[in-house]
């Protein structure tokens, strides 16, 4: 019997041109690894029958599941369900029953029933019928005499979805040879790809070699997704945790689908601490962040976006000396923000962050990317710089993830 391992094929031309993201090919893949069953090919072809017929087999050829989403819609440019025919030698005849589903949900919205319900109704002969319901294109489901199985979805991402959890995962379930499959993504902010591998593989002897790491860097972190494959996967996979955790200390936030601020979050709603930031190059963007997590308002005070150094002054107090002897991008200016902007929301913590965001403004002592991000409490101030690149919307993404960061990292020292 085939290998017990999976290929993605996607379908449209409006995914190889870019118009639309393939999330699908995300979803699938992540739900086959949980499934364990490793993915060892994803591959997006056109609307053309040939190439998807093509990326089909080549699908049964290097393992034992395919999964296919798109091209089952019913204009002629959808011919997936043609593919697949030519693929196993069978041909299309229309179902009765998908038929008869498809008029019920256009009756039931008081709507006729479209042009090309019949192609939506056609099956290739040997595949069995998933229903979709969320729509209208129903899933197909083939096992051939080796055991090489093709699954067909819809490519509307909802619907996939939907067949995919309803009808595909139970069959999958009740296959043999599947692999037990670990992992867990471990979130990091403040330190460079490099310097985390360094870190991880400097004892790396004390790792157990059965765990794959791989580094993803991204803006402002790295992902650090670790992989453990066998029965006892579980628990060393929290050895490995354990041990990256260590060596990385408090880069590492958070794991999985935790966010920065949302961890933020929880440290001041545990500490009872509020916040109020003030703004310069970030145009408010770190309070954007701040309250993109339900239930922010129990924290985050406000804040002041005081991009002109008039309203620097006037609003959180910053001192016209400092502004002429440092200049608005300084340590001394960053602290006196967050000093300000503390005393004016009467909050618990002070945050600031000013820059030169770019691509124009920067000198020979200040370069575009040039930041300083204040913070002050009722123990102090202090103020930390940071050197960025040259893109503008990227100065200001790092900046105001420095800026969380900054303060989760004097919150777990203090």
């Amino acid at each position: 019997m085939t290998k017990l391992i999976a290929s993605i094929v996607t379908v449209g031309e409006e995914l190889l041109i870019g118009q639309v993201l393939d999330t699908n090919a995300a979803y699938l893949a992540a739900e086959l690894t949980r499934l364990g069953i490793p993915v060892v090919r994803s591959l997006t072809v056109g609307d053309d029958k040939e190439a998807i017929r093509g990326a089909l087999a080549e699908g049964m050829q290097h393992g034992r599941l395919t999964v296919l989403t798109g091209g089952l819609g019913p204009t002629p440019d959808d011919v997936s369900r043609e593919a697949a025919a030519a693929l196993i030698g069978s041909n299309l005849s229309v179902d009765a029953d998908v038929l008869a589903a498809i008029k019920r949900r256009f009756a039931l919205l008081g709507r006729d029933v479209p042009a090309g319900s019949e192609r939506v109704a056609s099956v290739p002969d040997g595949f069995e019928v998933l229903p979709n319901s969320k729509g209208t294109a129903p899933g197909l489901w083939y096992e051939g005499d080796t055991g090489s199985i093709v699954v067909l979805m819809p490519g509307v991402p909802h619907e996939m979805r939907a067949i995919f959890s309803e009808h595909v995962i139970p069959r999958i379930r009740a296959l043999r040879g599947r692999s037990v499959i670990e992992q867990r993504t471990l979130l990091t902010a403040g330190m460079g790809e490099t310097t985390v591998q360094r870190q991880i593989e400097s004892e790396s002897h004390l790792l157990d070699p059965g765990v794959v790491v791989a580094y993803l860097p991204r803006l402002h972190g790295v992902r650090i997704r670790l992989t453990v494959t066998g029965e006892d996967a579980s628990d060393r996979l929290d050895a490995a945790e354990r041990y990256v955790r260590v060596k990385l200390g408090v880069a590492v936030y958070g794991c999985d689908d935790d966010t920065l601020e949302g961890v933020v979050g929880h440290l001041l709603k545990w500490r009872g601490l509020t916040v109020a930031v003030a703004e310069s190059c970030t145009g408010g963007l770190v309070l954007d962040k701040l309250t993109n997590i339900s239930g922010s308002s129990s924290y985050v005070m406000g804040g002041v976006v005081a991009y002109s150094n008039v309203v620097k002054q006037h609003q959180l107090g910053v001192d016209a000396d400092a502004l002429e002897q440092f200049g608005a991008v300084s340590e001394p200016v960053a602290m006196q923000m967050a000093e300000g902007v503390r005393a004016r929301l009467g909050s618990d913590l002070g945050l600031s962050v000013t820059g030169i965001a770019g691509p124009s403004g920067g000198t020979e002592e200040k370069p575009v990317g040039t930041v300083w991000i204040g913070y002050a409490d009722d123990q102090g101030t202090r103020a930390v710089k940071h050197q960025f690149g040259r893109g503008r919307r990227r100065n200001k993404e790092k900046s105001a993830i420095a800026a969380i960061n900054f303060m989760r990292q004097i919150l777990l020292q203090s």
